[in-house]
C-alpha cells in the first residue's frame, strides 16, 4: 500500500510528531509512506534523512498522487482550508484525522473516512458530519520511550511542561505562575517549548520575563533527544505539568509517562484520557488556585518512592493501552475498510450535510468552504492548461462540491463541463479496440 500523510503546516507540534511515527509504523510493516506539507516550519529542520518529504501547494500534491500511485492520503482535519479533498480520484482514498480541530466540511463528499483521535473529539465531530465517525487512540513508539533503570537522584526535582507556548489554550501563564513558586522551594524548572522566550515575549510578555527568571532550561528539543529529556526529568524525582485547557489526546503526555515520568495534568478534556490517577497520574482540578496547584506538586515531588511507583505506572498503562502498533493497525483497517459507511439516522445525515450548506448559514460557508473551492478551481484551471484533463475534472468536481455557488459563473460552469467531455473522450481514444 502506498500512503501520503500530508499536513498543511511543518511546525513542532502533535500532529506533526503523529505523522513521523505512523510513518515509521507504517514502514516497517512494508508499506511506502511518503509525507506532504503545504508549508514550510521548525519542524523541517528535525524531519529523518530518509523521511521523503514533499513540499507545495494543492497542485503538487494532486500531481504527487496521481504520479506515484497513492492508494491513501491521510490528512488532518485542519487541512480543509488547502483544497485537500481534491485528491479523490480514481482509486485514491482520503483519510481525514481530527487531532482537536473541530471546524466542520468533512462528510460523504468529501472524504472515506472520518477520524477522531480521543473519544470526546468523537462525540463532538459526530454533531457535524453525515459520515460515522471513526476512533482511532494515539499512539506512541513504545520501545523509543521507556523507562530507564532507576538511579539515585543527583539534583533537585524538575518539574517541566512541554508544548507550544505561542498557544493561549496551552496557558503557559499558569506555568509560569506555579514555576515562580515551585523555585523559591528549591525545585528546578525545564521548559521544552520550540519558539523560545522571544516569540512568547510578542504574545504574552510577563509570561515570558517570569519564565526567564525561573526556568533553568527553556529551548527546543530534538525529536530524536526527547525520550531522554522525560527521563532525565523522571531521573530527578521530578515530573511533567499540563495547564492546557483542553486536548486532543497529547502526545506529550503518553511520551512522558511511558518514560517512567509522572504527569499532572488538569480534569479537562483529552487531557483526563490518558492520564490515569489509577494507573500513576495526578489529575488536578481545572479550577483550583496556582497556589495549590504549587502546593500539589511539591508535595507529591516530596516523596520520591511514591514518584517513582507513579512513573512506573504511567509507564505500563501507555504500552499496554497506547503503543504504535496498535494504532497503526487500527489505522491499516480504516484503510482498508474505507469508504465508511454513513451515519444510520436520516435526521443526522441530513444535519451533517446541511452544516456548510449556503442555504442554511451563507456566513459560514464562505467563511470555510469559499478559499478552499477556490484553490482547487485554480488548480484545475492550470491542469487543464498543461493538458491533465483527468486531474482537472477532479479538481473541478472537488470544487463543486467544496463550494457550489463558485459554479454560478458561466465561465466556471463552461470549465467544469470541458473538463468533463475532454477526459470521457481521452478516456475513448485510449481504450483498447474491440476485436471483429
Amino acid at each position: 500500500m502506498r500512503v501520503l500523510l500530508v499536513s498543511s503546516h511543518c511546525a513542532v507540534g502533535g500532529a506533526e510528531t503523529f505523522m513521523l511515527a505512523l510513518q515509521s509504523g507504517l514502514q516497517s510493516r512494508g508499506h511506502e509512506c511518503e509525507l506532504f506539507f503545504f508549508s514550510h516550519g521548525l519542524m523541517e529542520r528535525q524531519l529523518p534523512q530518509h523521511s521523503f518529504a514533499h513540499f507545495g501547494d494543492l497542485l503538487d500534491c494532486l500531481r504527487l498522487v496521481d504520479r506515484r500511485g497513492i492508494d491513501v492520503v491521510h490528512a488532518r482535519s485542519s487541512d480543509w482550508s488547502t483544497g485537500v479533498s481534491a485528491v479523490r480520484g480514481r482509486g485514491t482514498k482520503l483519510i481525514v484525522t481530527s487531532h482537536g480541530y473541530l471546524g466542520p466540511g468533512w462528510k460523504q463528499a468529501t472524504c472515506d473516512a472520518f477520524v477522531a483521535c480521543s473519544h470526546w473529539l468523537a462525540v463532538e465531530l459526530q454533531r457535524i458530519t453525515d459520515k460515522s465517525l471513526q476512533l482511532v487512540l494515539n499512539g506512541i513508539d513504545t520501545h523509543r520511550f521507556s523507562p530507564e533503570p532507576r538511579s539515585p537522584a543527583s539534583s533537585p526535582p524538575i518539574v517541566a511542561w512541554a508544548g507550544r507556548g505561542i498557544e493561549a489554550r496551552k496557558r503557559l501563564d499558569r506555568f509560569a505562575a506555579i514555576a515562580r513558586v515551585l523555585r523559591k522551594r528549591g525545585l528546578r524548572i525545564w521548559l521544552a517549548e520550540p519558539y523560545g522566550p522571544e516569540a512568547v515575549a510578542k504574545v504574552d510578555a510577563d509570561t515570558a520575563r517570569v519564565l526567564e527568571e525561573v526556568a533553568e532550561f527553556w529551548g527546543s528539543v530534538p525529536v530524536a533527544s526527547m525520550p531522554q529529556f522525560y527521563r532525565d526529568v523522571a531521573a530527578s524525582g521530578g515530573c511533567v505539568v499540563s495547564t492546557a485547557s483542553w486536548e486532543g489526546l497529547p502526545l506529550t503526555l503518553l511520551e512522558a509517562q511511558a518514560c517512567g515520568c509522572p504527569v499532572f495534568g488538569p480534569d479537562v478534556r483529552g487531557t483526563n484520557e490518558c492520564v490515569a490517577p489509577s494507573h500513576g497520574g495526578i489529575l488536578y482540578p481545572d479550577a483550583i488556585t496556582n497556589e495549590q496547584l504549587a502546593e500539589i506538586i511539591a508535595s507529591a515531588v516530596a516523596a520520591p518512592e511514591e514518584m517513582h511507583a507513579r512513573g512506573m505506572a504511567s509507564a505500563e498503562y501507555v504500552r499496554n493501552r497506547f503503543s504504535l502498533d496498535r494504532m497503526v493497525v487500527d489505522y491499516l483497517r480504516v484503510y482498508e475498510d474505507a469508504p465508511s459507511r454513513a451515519v444510520s439516522g436520516l435526521l443526522e445525515r441530513w444535519r451533517g450535510r446541511l452544516v456548510l450548506s449556503p442555504l442554511v448559514d451563507w456566513t459560514r460557508y464562505l467563511e470555510h468552504s469559499w478559499s478552499a473551492g477556490e484553490r482547487q478551481y485554480e488548480a484545475s484551471q492550470t491542469l487543464a492548461r498543461d493538458g491533465e484533463w483527468e486531474l482537472a475534472r477532479q479538481a473541478a468536481r472537488a470544487s463543486l462540491r467544496t463550494s457550489p455557488t463558485l459554479y454560478a459563473r458561466p465561465r466556471r460552469l463552461a470549465h467544469l463541463l470541458r473538463a468533463h467531455v475532454q477526459t470521457l473522450s481521452r478516456r475513448r481514444h485510449s481504450a483498447p479496440a474491440r476485436s471483429a
